[in-house]
């Protein structure tokens, strides 16, 4: 399993196409997503529940949409790769 955690791009309507960073291991199979949302100075930061489904190897879509304070944190099974129990 591979976890990947970083920023992506902000996105105004859920279901955007959004790019793994470059070097990544491409995606064989989606385990799960959850976004951390940083403070606007308004709300606190908090745990966003997020389904992410998988377009192509390097690119994903999240059911809820994204803001510059999150963090999104992936994981995933590489391509050619099996979980272990």
């Amino acid at each position: 399993m591979v976890e990947i955690v970083f920023n992506p791009p902000e996105t105004e309507l859920p279901g955007t196409p959004i790019d793994v960073p470059s070097g990544s291991p491409p995606i064989g199979e989606i385990i799960s997503a959850e976004i951390f949302r940083g403070s606007d100075g308004t709300n606190a930061a908090a745990k966003v529940d997020a389904t992410a489904t998988k377009v192509d190897a390097n690119t994903i879509k999240l059911d809820v949409i994204t803001r510059a304070r999150d963090l999104l944190v992936l994981r995933y099974i590489p391509v050619g790769k099996v979980l272990q129990p």
